[in-house]
């Protein structure tokens, strides 16, 4: 486990979390980004994964699309 002084990273992540200083929208795109990454590497193609990804997330097929191709 990362230690951040006398914090561990969980820890420090909730923190800013709290204080606002996270980007939830930044953190959407990550984590979509990572996931369809993730399953195209265990062979799935990507529209699949996308629209799998989706589904699950319950939002519409082109949020995920963008989050997958937008550039930050």
């Amino acid at each position: 486990m990362h230690q951040l002084g006398s914090c561990t990273l969980p820890n420090a992540v909730e923190q800013m979390w709290e204080e606002s200083l996270l980007n939830k929208a930044a953190l959407e795109r990550l984590y979509v980004r990572s996931e369809v990454a993730r399953r195209v590497r265990g062979g799935e193609a990507k529209t699949k994964a996308i629209k799998q990804l989706a589904d699950e997330l319950n939002c519409s097929y082109e949020k995920v699309r963008y989050a997958v191709y937008k550039k930050d």
